[in-house]
C-alpha cells in the first residue's frame, strides 16, 4: 500500500500511514497510539492534535484503505461485466492478502455506527454498490437492486470467509494463488445462480 506524505498537514498523513503500518502486526483493539507516534518519530502528544480518540484515527485509517481497495476494485480492466466480476473478486483477495492489517481493520465491527462514520459507510456503499451494477448487467437489466445486493454479499461472504479460514499461516493448503483464483471463480459463479424468493431481500 502506498501513502503519500506531506508536511502541510502537521504530521496527520504520516500517523495514518504509520498505524497503518502497524495493523499488519497488531490487532485494532490492541493498537498503541503512543507507539504509533514513536514509530513516526512524532512527539506522543502528536496524534492528538489530529485525533481526539484512537478509534478516530482507526476511522481515518479505515477510510484510506477502503478508499484504496474501492480504487483497485474499480480499475480491472477487464471487458464484459462477468469478467470484471471475476476481476474484482480476485482484485479482493489480492488486497487482503498484500494488506492484511488494513483488511482486518476495514472488516472489523469498530465502525458499526454509521452516523460517527459516514466515509466509511459511504466507501461500503461505493464498494457494494459497483458488484451490484454489474450482477444486475450480467443478470437482468431489469433485476431489483435488493436481490442482486443478496447476491454481491453473497460473494463477498465466500470471499471474506475463506480469507478468515484459510491464511497463510494455516498449513493447509498446497498453493494459496490457486485456491484464491478457484474461490473467486466459485464467488463468480454465486452471483449467476437463480434466487428462488426475490421477495426474501427485500
Amino acid at each position: 500500500m502506498a501513502y503519500q506524505v506531506t508536511n502541510e498537514d502537521g504530521g496527520r498523513t504520516l500517523l495514518i500511514r504509520t498505524a497503518l503500518d502497524l495493523l499488519n502486526t497488531v490487532h485494532p483493539e490492541d493498537l498503541s497510539i503512543r507507539e504509533v507516534a514513536r514509530r513516526a518519530e512524532l512527539s506522543s502528544g502528536a496524534p492528538y492534535h489530529h485525533f481526539k480518540t484512537k478509534t478516530d484515527l482507526l476511522a481515518a485509517c479505515a477510510v484510506v484503505a477502503w478508499t484504496d481497495l474501492c480504487d483497485q476494485l474499480e480499475n480491472d480492466g477487464a471487458n464484459g461485466p462477468l469478467d470484471q466480476l471475476l476481476e474484482r473478486a480476485k482484485t479482493y483477495l489480492a488486497y487482503a492478502r498484500a494488506n492484511p492489517g488494513p483488511y482486518q481493520l476495514i472488516t472489523s465491527r469498530l465502525f458499526v455506527d454509521v452516523e460517527r462514520f459516514p466515509q466509511i459507510v459511504e466507501l461500503r456503499a461505493r464498494a457494494m454498490g459497483g458488484v451490484i451494477d454489474l450482477i444486475i448487467a450480467v443478470r437482468d437489466p431489469g433485476m431489483d437492486r435488493p436481490t442482486a445486493k443478496f447476491l454481491g454479499v453473497s460473494m463477498w461472504s465466500l470471499l471474506h470467509g475463506h480469507l478468515m479460514l484459510n491464511n497463510d499461516s494455516s498449513g493447509l493448503l498446497d498453493s494459496q494463488a490457486t485456491l484464491d483464483d478457484e474461490i473467486a471463480r466459485l464467488a463468480t459463479q454465486m452471483a449467476q445462480l437463480p434466487v428462488p424468493s426475490p421477495s426474501l431481500y427485500r
